[in-house]
């Protein structure tokens, strides 16, 4: 096995020249790269609002996630979400499931999309884990929905302008970057405190809390869990990527700058690493095995199958023994979480939660 890990390693370096990759780098040195996190100032959450469900509770809440940064002016950071309570017998407790929102181009949707109230029909897997018998918090990624504070006078935020949503969320994570964070740390802090939400509750199982992410929601999965130990079993789909392979020079496409992990070339570490780190908690990854060509075979479908038997290598060689990984062909492959795969997502987690 240690022979394979190698030779992919070898393979990367010959793929991406330039990238080195650290087979096992310390976790002072991963922890480092995620840039400084703030004081974690005692929780705070309010309820906004309720609705009663069949067989449970819906809230909207917010709580405290960091102080402003008064040199630049930034306001005290508070995270909204919608969270979901199912109902139970006296002292009984449930599992736990923070569900992260996609980002696509709809930063005004956020956290409604997973609990099912505004967005892809198919992406309210948030409200579906509720109806399986989980407590889940479906939090507003950082920057979206109610996150986004302006810096001037936008007018009405409430509807979609990705023109307006994205500059000014980049100009918020350079105001990270001046304080010697990223936005990868800042995703990891903001899940963290998701966490600390669920708990506090008296309802859920502390021992027995999972993550699920779409798209952007998964992408952020590895760097998220290695940060927030609690986390027992989590699924990424169509998202996980390495974070270093999106600035190689020759790559097609735009990138924003943004999203650059500050450090991890100088220190040979990528992706991988933090998935390797999560050892020996559980993941369950998968990619839609034509996501580039939109459901047709595409020259580079074979990156997705590559990516998934290296973190998998990566995973095991760290003392891992429970990832399961899946290309999927469902729905033409695509960018997407189909029925049928979302449901073996969903006894995955029930396995290993319930």
């Amino acid at each position: 096995m240690k022979r394979i890990v190698a030779n992919i390693v070898m393979l990367l370096g010959i793929l991406f020249p330039g990238i080195s990759y650290a087979a096992n780098p310390t976790d002072d040195v991963l922890t480092s790269l995620l840039g400084e996190m703030p004081e974690r100032l005692s929780l705070q959450t309010d309820t906004l609002e309720q609705t009663p469900l069949n067989g449970g509770m819906r809230y909207k809440i917010r709580y405290f996630i960091e102080a402003g940064n008064t040199t630049l002016g930034t306001p005290d950071d508070w995270g909204y979400a919608y969270l979901f309570i199912p109902d139970l017998a006296v002292g009984k407790k449930a599992p736990a499931i923070v569900a992260m929102h996609q980002d696509d181009i709809y930063y005004h949707i956020g956290k409604s999309e997973p609990a099912g109230l505004m967005g892809d029909s198919t992406m309210c897997y948030g409200k579906d884990l509720f109806e399986r018998g989980y407590v889940v918090i479906c939090p507003d990624r950082f920057y979206h929905a109610d996150r986004r504070k302006t810096c001037q006078d936008w007018g009405d935020i409430s509807t979609e302008d990705y023109e307006r949503d994205f500059f000014t969320a980049q100009k918020r994570i350079g105001a990270l970057f001046a304080e010697g964070r990223n936005s990868w740390g800042k995703e990891a802090y903001d899940f963290s405190r998701a966490v600390d939400v669920l708990a506090s509750l008296p309802e859920v199982d502390v021992e027995k809390i999972g993550a699920i992410g779409h798209s952007a929601g998964a992408n952020i999965l590895p760097y998220c869990l290695y940060y927030e130990p609690r986390v027992k079993a989590a699924v990424a789909n169509c998202g996980t990527s390495e974070v270093n392979s999106y600035y190689v020079y020759n790559r097609p496409g735009t990138i924003p700058s943004s999203m650059a992990l500050p450090g991890s070339v100088k220190y040979g570490v990528d992706t991988h690493n933090y998935i390797a780190s999560i050892a020996p908690r559980a993941l369950f990854i998968s990619e839609g095995a034509h996501q580039w060509g939109d459901g047709k075979p595409d020259p580079s479908d074979k990156k997705f199958a590559d990516d998934l038997a290296f973190f998998k290598e990566c995973y095991l060689q760290n003392g891992g023994y429970d990832i399961e990984t899946v290309l999927f062909e469902e729905n033409g492959g695509r960018h997407c979480f189909p029925p049928l795969l979302k449901q073996q997502a969903y006894q995955w987690l029930d396995a290993h939660l319930k």
